[in-house]
């Protein structure tokens, strides 16, 4: 089969780790374009990425793109005759690059759902009011959507459709447990978008319990985990996109939570913002003009791509699965670990970054190979996911498994 060609839309940390990964992986590729608003950026990103990879070779492209904007969208797609679109741009973008491979027919992958700029607190789930929808459109036209392919969303999917594959024969409970332990040595900054970060910390929490939604208030439920080269940290429950999709495909487990790591300082930092009301998506008037206040703390606080450098410590990100296998009860928890320092010497990115483009170029090479062609839209716990977790940590990231006591601890190495 032909090799697509594949454009990149965003030039954030996580589109400069897929675009390095494009390029290490290229011949599995045709054409490999990284587009993105600011041109002295991407020409700076492309010089490092080919001197990196090929030798200083340009095997890389670059084009400027408003990615909001539908026509620019499909000009492009269409001027690169591109068969693959990878969404790793701000999550307002996500309607318009769906449109405009609709438009195209060419498939398209992203690694978080569709935000309105200025909605807040939307009712779950979350996926039925952008993506959803143009579901029958992408199966009619047999174009394939693989939607929330990052890590969480995206691995912890895998994760639990491995689980169900190999692990258990019922899955009563899922946890997806996110840690961050690593250190930028800055007072306060957001580790991906801070507009889209402060957004999902400062919403009401939403769990999946006895087949209903289920809203908490923010940050009211915590644990105390022991986890893998990160060691004990505090985790809250929060509304994540990956719930969202597991709920419905995964219909008969009980309860479905994620749960991400917060450090005493940066809670204490976020409620003094959010208690000035500056975390707000909701535009305010000022001296005539309408800003919403989270942009304005965006443009104060460091580029997330800018912490790369000196960022140390280590990031786990796993899957908590409970349930029976051949009538016995089970506890298994599945988990990948990336350390910051080796993540920069490699693609000079951080770790969250890095463990959100691994995945992305995993899949593409899955796509691009045939080996998933669904030719509709789909959440990627619906794929096989063996070819995937072969795959991933040949492009670089390994994962792991271990049997967990019943009684709820966290020992590591457990001992069953």
């Amino acid at each position: 089969m032909a090799k697509p060609n594949l454009l990149i839309v965003g030039a954030g940390g996580v589109g400069q780790v897929t675009a390095n990964k494009a390029v290490q992986f290229r011949d599995d590729f045709g054409t490999i374009t990284l587009a993105a608003r600011n041109a002295d950026k991407l020409n700076r990103i492309a010089t490092e990425i080919c001197g990196r990879w090929a030798g200083g070779e340009q095997v890389l492209s670059v084009r400027t793109l408003d990615a909001r904007n539908l026509d620019e969208m499909i000009a492009l797609i269409r001027d690169l005759d591109a068969g693959l679109v990878l969404n790793v741009a701000s999550s307002y973008c996500n309607r318009t690059i769906l449109d405009a491979c609709l438009e195209t027919g060419a498939n398209y992958l992203d690694t978080a759902l569709a935000e309105d700029e200025f909605i807040e607190n939307i009712e779950a789930p979350w996926y039925s009011y952008i993506e959803w929808p143009r579901r029958p459109k992408f199966a009619e036209r047999k174009i394939s959507a693989f939607l929330g392919m990052g890590f969480d969303p995206g691995v912890v999917n895998i994760f639990c459709a491995y689980g169900r594959k190999h692990l258990l024969d019922e899955i009563d409970t899922i946890d997806i447990i996110d840690v961050n332990a690593g250190s930028h040595g800055r007072y306060f900054a957001t580790n991906f978008d801070a507009d889209i970060n402060l957004r999902e910390i400062r919403e009401d929490a939403i769990t999946w319990e006895d087949k209903a939604w289920k809203t908490i208030p923010r940050h009211s439920h915590w644990m105390d985990v022991s986890l893998p080269e990160v060691g004990t940290h505090r985790v809250y429950s929060m509304g994540h996109d990956e719930i969202q999709s597991l709920a419905v495909n995964f219909p008969d487990t009980h309860r479905i939570t994620f749960w991400m790591g917060f450090g005493e300082h940066y809670l204490n930092v976020f409620n003094v913002l959010d208690n000035l009301g500056l975390t707000s998506s909701v535009p305010v008037e000022v001296d005539g003009v309408k800003v919403a206040p989270n942009r304005l703390v965006k443009a104060l606080l460091p580029d997330p791509a800018s912490l790369a450098e000196g960022y140390t410590g280590k990031i786990c990100i796993g899957v908590e699965l409970r349930g029976r296998k051949d009538g016995k009860e089970k506890r298994f928890f599945i988990w990948s670990n990336c350390d910051h320092q080796e993540n920069f010497r490699e693609v000079g990115s951080q770790s969250i970054s890095y463990s959100t483009g691994i995945p992305v170029i995993t899949a593409a090479r899955l796509i691009a190979n045939g080996t998933w062609n669904p030719q509709t839209m789909v959440h990627v716990e619906e794929l096989d996911p063996d070819p995937f977790m072969a795959l991933m940590p040949d492009v670089g990231i390994a994962w792991q498994m271990q049997e967990l006591p019943l009684d709820g601890s966290w020992p590591y190495p457990a001992e069953v």
